[in-house]
């Protein structure tokens, strides 16, 4: 891993600037990631014309532009976690209503945790261990460079969350000692082509879906908390549990799925500058939606 540490020392000594520093370098990475670099440009604006059709272009770009803001704030925050305390992540993120996860744990219940690529997703999953008496484990897709992989998943875990590889999911979540456990997944990313089998409205369109959450929790009876994600102020989160339910097995088929994606919508549109605009979202959306 020694490898490695040329490349992560700078970030570490970056880092260790205050946060308002880190926040004045993100605006000037936001303008220069829309006006010069004009990273993935199409891609955000093409994505923002499928979900809000009936905003003008004006509406727009000024979304856009509050996007490239975000983004780059992702970026600095993201840089801050190589050295970021416990004491000031529970400052930063917090998390308003625990007694969901104090009751269910009380109950010996194991929990399906899903939320999107809302606001600082990756400081949700980071710190999300110091806010819940669960054990936390997520899902990570490998890197080629395992060295540089290995770098990310020991910052991701500095406050006890546990990774896990994508392809062993099912066997790990199955066999995992904690019966209790808090698993985390994330509720807007498209599966490839070939691997698609169900597709639910999302902002008007037929969208494809995994079915990870639905499938795991029924077969696991992990109870599925939905959770919401606010900024705050620049640098500091609020988190809001939902209960999506307790009973997983009762439900009829693809109602937890068509639920989760419903409410990421109802939360992506109360701010719609905090979403991931820039993935490619609905690549393999159904051809009657345009």
């Amino acid at each position: 891993m020694k490898a490695c540490t040329p490349l992560f020392f700078p970030l570490k000594l970056i880092s260790l600037l205050p946060m308002s520093i880190l926040h004045g370098l993100a605006d000037g990475l936001a303008w220069f990631a829309y006006y010069l670099l004009r990273y993935r440009k199409k891609v955000v604006f093409g994505n923002l014309q499928l979900a809000f059709p009936e905003w003008d272009r004006a509406q727009i770009q000024k979304t856009a532009r509050s996007f490239y803001g975000h983004l780059a704030d992702l970026l600095v925050e993201s840089v801050k976690s190589t050295s970021l305390s416990e004491r000031e992540m529970r400052q930063r993120m917090q998390l308003e209503n625990p007694e969901i996860f104090e009751r269910l744990k009380k109950e010996g219940k194991g929990v399906m945790l899903v939320w999107g690529h809302q606001t600082n997703f990756e400081w949700m999953a980071t710190g999300l261990p110091l806010l819940i008496p669960q054990k936390v484990f997520a899902v990570f897709q490998p890197l080629r460079n395992a060295c540089m992989g290995q770098k990310i998943v020991e910052i991701r875990e500095r406050f006890a969350l546990k990774l896990f590889p994508m392809d062993k999911t099912y066997p790990f979540m199955l066999n995992n000692p904690v019966k209790d456990a808090a698993y985390i997944f994330m509720a807007d990313q498209s599966p490839q082509k070939k691997r698609i089998k169900y597709r639910t409205r999302f902002f008007g369109m037929d969208t494809p879906v995994h079915l990870g959450v639905e499938n795991l929790s029924k077969k696991m009876d992990l109870s599925v908390v939905f959770i919401y994600a606010k900024r705050i102020s620049r640098g500091h989160y609020s988190l809001k549990a939902r209960l999506l339910t307790d009973r997983p097995q009762e439900l009829p088929e693809h109602q937890i799925t068509d639920t989760h994606v419903r409410w990421l919508e109802e939360e992506i549109r109360e701010e719609p500058a905090h979403w991931l605009w820039s993935h490619r979202r609905w690549k393999h959306r159904t051809i009657e939606n345009g």
